[in-house]
């Protein structure tokens, strides 16, 4: 926390600031999804983790059989 008083401090530069505010706006937006989508399922936190582990499952699977059955890698 130190390092980021220090540099608004200082003076960054307005690229990094800009940066920061940014991922500041996406991870705001990304808790509001999930908020969202928790309540319009109706899932408490140990669903939504069941639901974001089968999401990957299924990613995965799908993955792997692009590149190791259709594409033949």
């Amino acid at each position: 926390m130190l390092l980021w008083k220090r540099l608004f401090n200082e003076g960054c530069p307005k690229s990094l600031t800009l940066k920061i505010f940014q991922m500041k706006d996406l991870i705001q937006a990304h808790k509001l999804l999930i908020r969202n989508v928790k309540e319009q399922m109706g899932l408490s936190d140990y669903g939504m983790y069941w639901l974001a582990f089968i999401e990957g499952g299924i990613t995965l699977w799908f993955l792997e059989r692009i590149f190791f059955h259709w594409l033949k890698f």
